[in-house]
This record gives structure tokens, sequence and C-alpha cells, in this order.
């Protein structure tokens, strides 16, 4: 049985910031400030580039949010160059964003924000235990459809009761906001 190609993994940081930007407007649809990026430099426990034969072929970054007392994990950027997909790379990536999550042990959920119209994305995440908490209609203000799914991973499911599914228009929850 052949076995599979190993990634290596290293921190995010200014000399490799530069490669980081590159994966990330390869592999997502959306655009992120300079800002964004200094930002990522500041969530090092949280944040891996995956390397194979020392090439950087994709990268994983994630904060720490407090939502309802419960201390979730929210995944903002996710990607692998096209080349190297269907390699299992992308699980070993999410794969060891989740095990530096586990070491802190009050962090309980992995979220993240997911296009309605990328069902490979979906497939992927159902299989690595993600399930679909939320619809967000009008998410997106530069993407057709503009309206995202919340995927959410329980990490102690056994403590963490199951997640009702919802769904909201986010314009409408904007302007409430703003008024």
């Amino acid at each position: 049985m052949e076995q599979k190609p190993k990634l290596t993994f290293g921190e995010i940081n200014y000399k490799n910031i530069e490669i980081f930007k590159i994966i990330t407007q390869k592999t997502l649809p959306v655009t992120y400030s300079d800002k964004f990026y200094h930002r990522i430099l500041t969530y090092q426990d949280f944040s891996a580039l995956g390397y194979y034969n020392d090439i950087a072929v994709g990268a994983i970054t994630a904060r720490i949010e407090d939502q309802d007392n419960i201390k979730i994990a929210y995944i903002m950027t996710f990607g692998v160059l096209d080349a190297y997909r269907r390699l299992g790379f992308g699980s070993q990536l999410l794969n060891e964003l989740i095990n530096r999550i586990k070491s802190y042990k009050e962090v309980k959920r992995i979220y993240l924000h997911m296009w309605s119209n990328n069902d490979v994305g979906f497939q992927f995440y159902s299989s690595q235990g993600f399930e679909k908490t939320k619809f967000m209609k009008n998410y997106y203000t530069d993407i057709e459809p503009p309206h995202c799914y919340i995927l959410t991973k329980r990490l102690y499911p056994d403590e963490d009761p199951p997640i009702q599914y919802t769904e909201e228009d986010a314009e409408t929850e904007k302007t409430q906001r703003e008024e």
C-alpha cells in the first residue's frame, strides 16, 4: 500500500508572510488587506504553513473567540495550492490545527464560514466531522451567490450538546446592529 506524502509544519512569520499571502490569494475567493496579513502574525499558536519537500503548499490560520460563554476557534484562512490537492495535505493541515487547539482544553469548538456553493469544501469538512450549523443569506459582498454556511466541529461531543441549525439574513442583522 502506497503511503501518502507527509507535510512538515512551520510558523507564519515576517520572513514568510508573503508566501502565506500568495497561498491565500491563490486558494480563497476573498481579498484581504495588508493589515489582516500582519494581524495573522499574532496568532502563532493557531497558524501554520504546510511544507512538502521544502515548498510551502498550504496554510491554515485561526483565532480564539468567546461566544456565548464558550471558547471557540475560528478558522480564518485555510487553503492548499491546486497542484497539491487530493494528496491528503488539507487533512494534515486541519489535523495539525485541531491538535494545537486541543492543547488549550477550554476551547470546545472550531468553526468557519464557507461559501454556499462550495460543494467540494463541504464534502471535505463533513469528512472531518464538521456540521452545517447556520445558513447566512447575503453574507458576502463580492461573491455570487453571497450566501454562506457556518460549519462547526465540536471537539468534545460527549460534553458539548449538538448545535441547533439556524438560518438568518446577514443583511438584516447588519442593519439592526447599525440602528
